[in-house]
């Protein structure tokens, strides 16, 4: 679900959150009267998101200016729906060819190796050329190294192009510059149509070359003099401009092109659409997201900064229903309208070039697509209220579900707030709505979990009163846990499969969750990266066992030991992103361990063995008649065990299972919290008291 999103922070929580307090006053002089969120920024300051390119679009057009040291200045474009925007400077030709597709298929074999690519199109001699660029670098020695990974990929010949060039003239309109440019294109002389700024006033000039040095760039003035004795050929000034250049789509059979401008670094371009209620612009690599407001492209740190501005409480309507779902209660959406224009005021001019990130290293915001009637009510109904404490602005934080019980700041960065102390919180609605899967065993001994609808339950029981059923569907999967995402299938079932049931367990939801069982190679592999990340020792062996050792007020975890050495982790949210496979860690540091080859076994004369025990295993089992010894669960790694309540699974090999509650680190608003205490009649005034003690809430 979508307001998972702010528990989803698996981030180095003492470098992301700053306790410093704003006052209001300094708060609303940082964000002024309208908002700027990084969609891609080069940061230092925890988020990084660069792109080579970034391609713009309004179906009502756009309106495209250009900016240098004064005012920003209208483009004479024309009517231009979409259009690709990058800097100006170093990248890799990986092909030409004056065939279309065998252009596109260059391009798809690159981005299928995760390299950027995209088609330009380059008259040249009279001839069509379609060229197959690749990156975008600041340094010839960058794009000199991408060009051989390039060269690798494509099995061709890859050269590089530069941003040297000379200004062979400047002319009255834009028209006459470009048939100067396709004149010298006509000749073999790769040229460009320039808008360049003057001040505020816009000159139309003719560049030639793509050179990589200023050598190259002089050895060009004698080839292009010959040919047209008549322009000057200098050295362009360094100066807020614009290429005008032509982009190929990748894909079908016709050539689509669409204008790609690259600008200086001492340039700053602005997009807006020219119509619409609301005036949208969409931007594909943010996975085709539409924004209210204009989108600025710049320099910013060596790479490409995007930036959305807009106004404030329309930024609003985007975060909060990337935070929230529309539907839910009233008051939850005002309270997480509060939380949010809380926490944007209090970030300052966080990126240099923006406020705030698009991600939730701040707040999710996914533009308008997220947008609703009743989301917008909620903004608007709490226009300008924040939350304060002692007439200084909060650290506005909140995530998708506590677990029963909020965090305190000694759990998540090793240092509490004032005015945030652990509280209950009523988040159970996730596991009272899961759905249900079946702890299973199969007639082999093996172990694990389906989901309960695939299953038709049989009228008979086995001999320990167990229930039977059978598989409804072909090839279900037969996972290690209850989840189809989180929890990876070990093959799948035919149709007609008989199964016991051992137990019925809630699917993953934002309540409780699981993950592994993991082997204690996985372990270590996932203990030595995060070791490695915080400059420790690894561990040599395989780890053998793997404890809690602290807990914090709410009975976070944070301390943990791994064969009786303590795990490093910058801070102690940090150990949910210690235990991480791909992209999922734990989505909580409020867990357990269970160490699945550990138990008691009660022998005779009352006798007991604890397991694991230093020499290998040797687990055997009686018969249901006497018979035996035979080797545990048909001599499978995994058995069950009853106690005379419940079934439990054990290992003859070193494995953990971590079982956790909530979904984020915990800290201020329980979201799911917020949507129970509404459902229950509370305001959001006091649902964000009950979260924040001793605060103020208005504007």
């Amino acid at each position: 679900m979508k307001i998972g999103s702010a528990g989803k922070k698996i981030v180095q929580w003492a470098a992301a959150l700053s306790l410093v307090l704003l006052s209001a006053g300094q708060a609303a002089a940082a964000a002024g009267e309208n908002i700027r969120v990084a969609l891609f920024v080069n940061s230092d300051q925890g988020y990084k998101g660069v792109v080579p390119s970034v391609t713009l679009s309004s179906e009502h057009g756009l309106d495209i200016r250009l900016r240098g040291g004064g005012g920003a200045v209208p483009l004479p474009l024309g009517d231009v729906r979409q259009a690709r925007f990058s800097l100006d400077r170093f990248s890799v030709i990986a092909w030409e060819t004056e065939r279309l597709g065998e252009a596109q298929q260059v391009a798809q074999r690159l981005s299928q190796q995760r390299l950027d690519a995209s088609i330009q199109v380059q008259p040249l001699g009279g001839k069509t050329v379609y060229q197959v660029s690749s990156g975008s670098f600041r340094t010839y020695e960058q794009a000199l190294s991408h060009a051989q990974t390039v060269r690798n990929a494509t099995g061709g010949a890859a050269k590089i192009s530069g941003p040297y060039r000379l200004k062979a003239a400047a002319f009255g309109t834009i028209q006459e510059a470009q048939q100067w440019e396709r004149a010298f294109e006509l000749s073999g002389i790769p040229a460009h149509t320039v808008i360049a700024l003057n001040g505020e006033q816009l000159a139309y000039e003719v560049w030639v070359g793509d050179e990589v040095s200023e050598a190259k760039q002089q050895e060009l003035v004698a080839s292009v003099s010959a040919l047209y004795p008549g322009f000057s050929y200098q050295k362009p000034d360094k100066q807020a401009y614009v290429l005008l250049e032509q982009d190929v789509r990748a894909g079908g059979a016709a050539a689509v092109h669409i204008p790609r401008y690259s600008f200086s670094a001492a340039a700053k371009l602005t997009a807006a659409a020219k119509g619409g209620n609301p005036p949208l612009v969409t931007v594909e690599e943010r996975s085709s997201r539409s924004y209210r407001g204009a989108i600025e492209l710049s320099e910013y740190n060596g790479e490409l900064a995007v930036v959305n501005e807009l106004p404030l409480e329309q930024y609003l309507y985007g975060v909060v229903g990337s935070e929230m779902e529309s539907g839910w209660p009233l008051e939850a959406l005002k309270t997480q309208a509060v939380l949010a224009r809380t926490r944007a005021l209090g970030q300052g001019n966080k990126y240099g070039v923006a406020h705030l990130s698009d991600t939730v290293y701040e707040q999710a915001y996914y533009g308008y697509g997220r947008e609703a009637a009743d989301i917008r009510r909620a903004v608007d109904e709490t226009a300008g209220v924040v939350i304060r404490y002692q007439g200084a602005l909060v650290e506005s934080l909140y995530s998708s579900n506590a677990g029963g019980l909020t965090a305190d700041g000694s759990e998540v960065w090793g240092r509490s707030l004032p005015y945030l102390r652990p509280v209950e919180s009523n988040d159970a609605s996730p596991l009272l709505a899961a759905n249900t899967w079946y702890l299973v065993q199969l007639l082999d001994g093996s172990i694990g979990y389906v989901r309960h609808d695939f299953v038709d339950l049989l009228p008979t029981k086995n001999a320990l009163g167990l229930s039977l059923g059978v598989v409804n569907t072909d090839n279900l999967n037969f996972r290690t846990g209850p989840s189809t995402t989180y929890h990876r299938s070990l093959f799948t079932l035919p149709h007609g499969t008989l199964l016991t049931i051992i137990a019925q367990v809630p699917e993953e939801n934002a309540f409780s969750w699981t993950r592994g069982p993991y082997s204690a190679e996985e372990v270590t592999a996932m203990i030595n990266q995060s070791q490695q990340l915080n400059k420790a020792q690894p561990f040599a062996q395989p780890i053998r066992s793997l404890a809690v050792t602290q807990r914090g007020p709410s009975g976070r975890v944070i301390a943990m030991e791994a064969d009786g050495r303590k795990l490093a982790v910058s801070s102690p949210d940090g150990h949910r992103s210690v235990f991480r496979q791909g992209e999922s860690g734990l989505r909580s540091t409020k867990f357990e361990v269970e160490q699945m080859n550990q138990y008691t076994v009660l022998g005779a004369a009352g006798r007991t063995s604890q397991f694991p025990q230093s020499a290998a295993p040797s687990l055997q089992a009686v018969g249901g008649g006497g018979g035996g010894p035979l080797p545990l669960n048909a001599g499978g790694e995994d058995f069950l065990i009853y106690d005379g309540l419940n079934w439990r699974v054990a290992s003859l090999a070193p494995k953990f299972l971590f079982r956790g509650y909530g979904y984020g680190h915990g800290l201020g608003v329980s979201q799911y919290g917020a949507k129970a205490m509404a459902e229950a009649g509370f305001t959001y005034v006091q649902i964000l008291q009950h979260y924040y003690q001793d605060v103020t809430i208005g504007p």
